[in-house]
């Protein structure tokens, strides 16, 4: 596969990220052991110039080879033009630049380079980053500039760079910017105002040359009257670069295009020509610096005309810088994010960089969140939010630890990044829940959870969805979360909280994989879980629950249940509770399965009035009201995904399954209220207020969204009765007490 391909998979997360979940394409992963070099530092003297949108930049990498090369592959977005590299000694070298289909910069050495000795390339290029043509992904920028700064982001190649998401590196970013604006990055921080040029000057060789340069440079003209240039070097086959399209691969010039049969372009070059001068800014200019002497992932900067707000919890530090407007906002996501991070630091183990976590908002173009080391972007739509959006905000604070601190050996190993930080945010909501929120929220992430969970397995899902869809995000984000949280069940929880410290403080500024894990589970246990791996992990499927019982009368007037559960999967091995719910009281089991099938006896003190699987959503399962679930679970990514037919087509065929359904009820009368059909969205939210109230919070929910149909018709006094409604029923998840309360002071307008 090629890198381009692999790096359109990842999302920083992309993700998403990310990190990581973050870019779309298929191919293989790529392993950093596989890697012909090890990149291991980059000084980065960059300027952005606002007024005319461009980035211009001098980048030094240091790298050793692995292996011999003759030749290095560097990834750069293709709105950056290469005016010229430069080797060890500063000599110019020959290079071809796709910027059309693979995105990168092939560079040919001067002499083959044996392992482990370090060199040195210099890069000069600039470009006009404005909108997402030269990155990987067609609809989002991920490297822009403009007139009020820049965001420039690892996965927006804005610097060259090899091995994506895999090697780290210590670097100086040295980015100047027009004075008055505000450079947030990761790594220490200085600042002054800007002398002389941006640029250091190219490093020359100072002793006497002791081999002859494989690239032709300018000759001093001899004494005649016509200077002649020497004849320029062989080019091989391992040096050309086939792109298909219009556009023609940038090299040094003059060079020669060839188009062949398959209407390629194949370049050639002739002898080098001093390169153009990189562009410069005018007027006073700051020049900000950050150097990160622990390796990470680089090169994640935002630059505006920010305010602050800092928030501490224990030993972690929130610093969010935003937009005049969003003051509000700011203060509240500074504190999630600190009380989400002081926890990880407590649970897992310290957090690896520096104490602070610098976050950023970016405008509405980008992806909406990003994380690398030490620092989150996140979309100005985000923080206009109408809802607190706590699992973004718990969850890109657990990258810190589980895709930045703890690396990924590849693209595959995915799940250990983003399955652990989505329960990481679980973990951080059971602190702030009282048990009815947290089964609910349990029961929300389980219908996620199994919305794809047939179209491929974890282990799987990264070859074969597209990392920016509905199904990779439910299989990974939702599925792995669970998955999770069943092996805490499994293992319990000392042993399981030991285990994810013990990977954490084991494997910090190193590079980690599913077997890794699975090694240092079975370790921490005590015992083999490779059949909870293979079960969970590397398969599809899930248990369904059936019970066979009977009620006894004992003659003390109590009652026993004696029975069975059954269920499908063979090699299903763990512990399921079982609750009998009788007036006054619940009496509770756990059954251990080994197979297919486990016995339970439980009894109560008056007549019994429910059977109960898993009361606390432990377990990944299916059964008649989850598949209804599961169908709407289907419509709300359609609707998220402005598919609205789809969705609503979803929501009422598991309104035929289950006509009391208040969550199908409640998902279609959001859909009419987005277009603006109040009258059937009253209708809709009234019959979610009338049915089955599962989940519980949907009475809330539905009265607000009835309120806001009146107000959208000029019905203001009906609107506030409804809004008074949800204050005087005392519900306060997700905030729509506090919503209720803005609504009465200002009404609700359609699109907000």
């Amino acid at each position: 596969m090629t890198i381009a391909s692999f790096v359109s998979r990842l999302r920083a997360r992309v993700v998403l990220g990310v990190f990581f979940t973050l870019l779309v394409a298929t191919g293989p992963a790529f392993a950093q052991g596989d890697s012909p070099i090890d990149v291991s530092n980059y000084v980065i003297n960059a300027e952005i110039i606002p007024e005319t949108q461009t980035l211009s930049a001098r980048v030094q990498v240091t790298f050793r080879p692995t292996k011999t090369i003759q030749s290095v592959i560097f990834e750069l977005n293709g709105s950056l033009e290469v005016h010229q590299v430069y080797g060890p000694n500063g000599e110019p070298l020959q290079f071809s630049q796709d910027r059309l289909k693979d995105l990168n910069v092939r560079v040919a050495l001067p002499q083959a380079a044996p392992p482990d000795q370090e060199l040195t390339l210099t890069f000069d290029y600039a470009g006009q980053l404005i909108s997402a043509e030269g990155g990987v992904l067609s609809n989002k920028r991920l490297a822009f500039v403009g007139n009020e700064g820049a965001y420039l982001l690892y996965a927006g190649r804005w610097f060259p760079f090899h091995g994506y998401a895999a090697d780290t590196a210590t670097y100086t970013i040295n980015l100047v910017a027009p004075q008055g604006l505000t450079a947030v990055g990761f790594g220490t921080y200085t600042q002054q105002p800007l002398t002389g040029s941006a640029f250091p000057p190219i490093p020359r060789r100072t002793g006497p040359k002791e081999t002859p340069d494989a690239t032709p440079t300018t000759p001093k003209p001899k004494p005649k009257p016509r200077p002649r240039r020497p004849r320029p070097a062989a080019f091989n086959s391992s040096q050309q670069s086939v792109v298909s399209g219009q556009r023609p691969v940038v090299s040094v010039q003059p060079a020669v295009y060839r188009k062949d049969k398959n209407s390629s372009f194949i370049v050639h070059r002739s002898s080098f020509q001093a390169p153009k001068p990189l562009p410069t800014g005018t007027g006073t200019r700051t020049k900000h610096t950050f150097v990160a002497n622990t390796p990470v992932l680089p090169g994640t900067l935002a630059v505006g005309k920010y305010q602050t707000r800092t928030t501490k919890r224990g030993n972690f530090e929130v610093s969010v810088n935003f937009r005049p407007g969003n003051e509000a906002n700011a203060e509240r996501y500074a504190e999630v994010m600190a009380e989400a991070g002081d926890l990880y630091d407590r649970t897992f183990g310290p957090y690896a960089f520096g104490g602070r976590l610098n976050v950023a908002e970016i405008d509405d173009e980008s992806l909406e969140s990003y994380t690398t080391a030490g620092v989150t972007l996140l979309a100005g739509r985000v923080f206009n939010a109408r809802t607190m959006p706590r699992e973004l905000l718990s969850r890109e604070t657990a990258y810190q630890w589980w895709g930045q601190a703890v690396g990924l050996k590849s693209f595959d190993d995915i799940w250990i990044s983003q399955g652990l930080a989505t329960y990481s945010y679980l973990l951080a909501e059971e602190k702030g829940r009282n048990d009815a929120q947290v089964r609910d929220l349990m029961r929300d992430i389980s219908e996620r959870a199994l919305a794809f969970e047939g179209q491929t397995s974890i282990l799987r899902a990264p070859a074969e969805l597209d990392d920016q869809s509905s199904a990779y995000r439910s299989v990974i984000f939702y599925k792995g979360a669970f998955v999770f949280r069943m092996l805490r069940g499994v293992m319990g929880d000392e042993k399981f909280f030991r285990l994810l410290n013990t990977h954490y403080t084991t494997n910090r500024g190193k590079q980690t994989s599913i077997k890794d894990f699975e090694a240092t589970a079975a370790q921490v246990n005590g015992s083999d879980l490779r059949a909870f791996f293979a079960l969970w992990v590397d398969s599809t499927g899930v248990p369904e629950f059936k019970p066979d019982y009977q009620i006894l009368r004992v003659k003390d007037g109590t009652f026993r249940i004696r029975g069975s559960l059954e269920q499908n999967l063979e090699g299903f091995k763990m512990p399921v509770d079982v609750a009998l719910e009788y007036q006054g009281g619940v009496d509770r089991s756990t059954v251990q399965f080994d197979g297919k099938s486990a016995d339970f006896v439980l009894s109560s003190k008056t007549e019994p009035r429910d059977l109960v699987i898993d009361p606390d959503s432990k377990i990944l399962r299916i059964s008649d009201e989850v598949r209804v679930a599961v169908v709407v679970r289907r419509g709300i990514q359609h609707f998220e995904d402005e598919e609205y037919p789809e969705a609503q087509q979803q929501f009422e065929a598991a309104i035929k399954v289950n006509r009391r359904s208040s969550w199908a009820w409640y998902n279609l009368a959001q859909l009419y209220l987005k277009q603006q059909n109040y009258e059937k969205a009253k209708d809709a939210f009234e019959e979610a207020i009338d049915g089955d109230l599962r989940p519980r919070w949907i009475e809330a929910w539905a009265t607000l969204g009835k309120g806001n149909c009146y107000d959208a018709e000029g019905k203001r006094d009906r609107a506030v009765a409804e809004y008074r409604k949800v204050i005087d029923l005392g519900d306060t998840y997700n905030g729509v007490k506090e919503q209720a309360e803005r609504y009465l002071e200002k009404p609700y307008r359609a699109g907000q």
